[in-house]
């Protein structure tokens, strides 16, 4: 087993807690049952698509799935297809309002410019590390960034460890 990010273990408890066989699942998200074994074990992940169509099928958000909220946000808008020029517009809007260049953001992101110029453009669908990489830095919403919310919302991007976690870290 390799190393299972939040997304995938949060798609995994969705499908076990719905009762779905991972065949089950893959038809619902348009993928085989060897593929949906991949994702469960860490070999490959799921897409931003991947990912809408949980979302809209079981009632959970993007920001749920990234992990920056523990409450499933029910409020959220089913998009069918992800706007990848509305996408863009929202990276570019929040990268100009911290006053990054693409060049800042791609260093901090750990991907070419041009990469960012693409994203920004909605010339490439964004990676799902990208996105969740973009927020955690920004504290953007993922659903925002989507398309999922209206409003724009931010999260608090500089988590402190509380002495527990460094216990629990470190094994003590």
């Amino acid at each position: 087993m390799r190393n299972i990010t939040e997304v995938e273990n949060k798609a995994r408890n969705i499908r076990i807690q719905n009762g779905l066989t991972q065949k089950e699942f893959g038809d619902i998200l348009g993928i085989s049952k060897s593929y949906v074994s991949d994702i469960e074990n860490g070999y490959t992940g799921l897409s931003i698509e991947h990912i809408n169509t949980i979302c809209n099928q079981y009632n959970v958000s993007f920001d749920y799935m990234f992990g920056f909220c523990d409450k499933i946000n029910r409020n959220i808008i089913k998009v069918e297809k992800i706007d990848l020029k509305l996408l863009g517009s929202h990276l570019k809007e929040v990268r100009k309002e911290l006053g990054f260049t693409q060049d800042k953001l791609s260093k901090k992101l750990n991907i070419s410019r041009p990469l960012v110029t693409h994203y920004e453009k909605g010339i490439r669908t964004i990676r799902t590390a990208d996105l969740k990489g973009f927020c955690e830095l920004t504290g953007a919403s993922a659903d925002w960034c989507v398309g999922k919310l209206n409003k724009k919302i931010k999260y608090k991007t500089n988590k402190k460890i509380k002495p527990k976690e460094i216990k629990e870290l470190i094994g003590v």
